[in-house]
């Protein structure tokens, strides 16, 4: 006898506005607001409302709710300009198109005590390791930019979240667990106690929005996180996950 689960599809995406966050790699994506790329992202929205979501998660900190609901109702009632942002860009255009009254943060990011700088730490010691990184970060960030000046908005989203896409942006991680040395693992620390744990918590905060076997959660997530949320969506038992790409066609 089959259970009905709740339905999830992540879309993941490049940051829109480049944001200066923090991340290794940024790629450039430019005039998301300008008047093509916005018919673009019109389409977008059209298409992924035929998935129906019911509830939105956003990419922006649990403790910044507030200041979530309070722009996203601002917006409603269109008190609000949007900026260049992915979550402003789809996430609040998704809401109002599925007449939402609330979309969910759910992101965290806080330092976590005795992880080390893993960009400072190959600078002062040396790491061909860290220098591989930087490579195949950089040749990515180059064909994400390429792929997106060349393509429309959807095209490009469909294209990110490739699972080969998907696959090598994972394997940077993986990379970067390799970094140090037997006396200080200090890449396997970070990518353990830092990126799996930050990605576990986003994927317990996706599971508590869940009120009923009807729910169909729409994620909205850097890129980065796709492999290991869909790893932990699909692995929980708990979901059917769906693929984005099915959507955006």
């Amino acid at each position: 006898m089959s259970h009905s689960k709740p339905t999830v599809v992540i879309l993941g995406t490049n940051h829109f506005n480049s944001p200066n966050n923090g991340d290794l790699f940024q790629p450039e994506t430019q005039d998301i607001l300008a008047e093509n790329r916005q018919q673009e992202i019109a389409e977008v929205i059209e298409r992924l409302v035929h998935y129906n979501p019911t509830k939105i998660a956003l990419e922006v900190l649990s403790d910044q709710q507030e200041e979530l609901d309070e722009s996203y109702q601002a917006f409603l009632q269109g008190k609000y300009s949007l900026k260049a942002n992915e979550r402003h860009q789809i996430g609040f255009k998704l809401g109002r198109a599925m007449n939402h009254e609330k979309l969910y943060a759910v992101d965290w990011n806080d330092q976590v005590d005795g992880i080390p700088d893993l960009e400072d730490w190959a600078d002062t010691r040396g790491s061909h390791v860290f220098e591989e990184v930087k490579e195949k970060g950089a040749f990515l960030t180059k064909e994400i930019e390429t792929y997106f000046n060349n393509h429309s908005v959807g095209e490009f989203l469909r294209w990110l979240n490739t699972s080969s896409n998907l696959k090598a942006n994972h394997e940077i991680h993986m990379l970067l667990a390799l970094i140090g040395d037997h006396d200080q693992p200090v890449g396997a620390m970070w990518t353990a106690q830092y990126w799996y744990y930050r990605n576990l918590i986003i994927y317990k905060s996706i599971v508590d929005l869940v009120t009923s076997n009807d729910d169909r959660l729409f994620v909205l997530y850097g890129m980065g996180h796709v492999h290991l949320l869909t790893q932990f969506l699909q692995e929980s038992g708990r979901f059917n996950v769906d693929v984005v790409s099915d959507y955006l066609k």
